[in-house]
């Protein structure tokens, strides 16, 4: 075998090789990509669930299906802080029946302790509940929910909150992944990690406060 023959192999070994490691960061950032869209995915369909019973129920407050118990304008939210508020109702009788029976309800939501059972640091409960029930509460990767009030001049109203003077309600939503990607690497910030950092914002003007 002559010294340009060894030369060949060699060289057809170096390049063989490069295009082996090419190969190989392209299939470690297909996954991650592939990963990473997943993750984004679930994080949007959680945050659509949140926002959709969110919508279904602050639209009803104050309603009741029996219109003589119809509260005030002024009555019908009873607490109001930045992560809480709760209140009067008639619950749907049904998915489908959405009529209430008549009966008032107070209702409450209010943003939960930090999991520890996940690998993201800052994802919390969001509890949901009548009262007198059990606080139930959802992990969505909710890792905001703060609520700010305004009243019917659209100016914002600082705490302690006067609910008798709540026309609007801003709801400020994150929601990330809970289990993340990588999550063990040190090189990546949070951010990189837990990619799906969705942001929404609605404002709710329930027709029943309307003034």
């Amino acid at each position: 075998m002559g010294f340009s023959t060894l030369i060949d192999i060699l060289g057809a070994a170096i390049i063989g090789g490069m295009v082996l490691l090419s190969v190989r960061a392209l299939m470690l950032n297909s996954s991650e990509k592939s990963n990473q869209f997943q993750n984004e995915l679930i994080a949007q369909q959680n945050l659509v669930s949140i926002v959709e019973l969110i919508e279904h129920d602050f639209a009803r407050i104050g309603y009741c299906e029996n219109t003589d118990s119809i509260e005030a304008p002024e009555d019908m939210i009873v607490y109001a802080d930045s992560t809480k508020i709760s209140f009067k109702t008639d619950f749907a009788q049904g998915f489908q029946n959405i009529r209430g029976d008549g009966t008032k309800d107070i209702l409450t939501y209010e943003f939960g302790p930090t999991i520890t059972s996940t690998p993201n640091p800052y994802d919390r409960l969001l509890y949901r509940y009548a009262k007198g029930e059990t606080k139930n509460g959802s992990n969505l990767g909710l890792t905001e929910f703060r609520l700010n009030y305004f009243d019917n001049l659209g100016n914002e109203l600082l705490h302690p909150i006067d609910t008798k003077l709540i026309s609007y309600i801003q709801i400020d939503l994150k929601v990330e992944d809970s289990y993340g990607y990588d999550t063990g690497n040190d090189e990546k910030v949070h951010s990189e990690k837990y990619p799906t950092i969705f942001w929404r914002q609605i404002r709710v003007a329930a027709k029943n406060m309307s003034r």
